[in-house]
Order: structure tokens, then C-alpha cells, then sequence
């Protein structure tokens, strides 16, 4: 079946969004190694959110 050019352009994006976010996830988690401990606190807190962002664009490509 072959996507038409809306679809691929949707994908693409969607590809992009997931790689950004996947980005920013390993930015924090990197930031996170040898943070303070109450840095880490708030470092998990914006990891959770972004692993729940990313779960909301994957449950979009379905």
C-alpha cells in the first residue's frame, strides 16, 4: 500500500518530533550522572514527563 504525500509528511514529522524528544531525554539523563541530590529530584521529574510526552506521540502514530 502506498502512503500519499500527506501521510509521508506526517510520518516525517512524527519521526522528528520522537527524535527530539529522545534527544532530550538523554540530555537529562546525562545531566542527571553526577547532579546533587536535589538536582536529581528535579532531573527524574522532567525525565517522567518527557518519557510521558513520548508515549503520547507513539500512541499517535497508531
Amino acid at each position: 500500500m502506498s502512503m500519499t504525500g500527506e501521510e509521508v509528511g506526517y510520518a516525517d514529522a512524527m519521526r522528528q518530533v520522537q527524535r527530539s524528544l529522545q534527544r532530550r531525554l538523554k540530555t537529562l539523563q546525562d545531566e542527571y550522572d553526577g547532579a546533587p541530590a536535589e538536582k536529581q529530584v528535579e532531573l527524574r521529574a522532567r525525565m517522567a514527563e518527557v518519557r510521558h510526552i513520548i508515549q503520547v506521540v507513539e500512541s499517535l502514530r497508531r
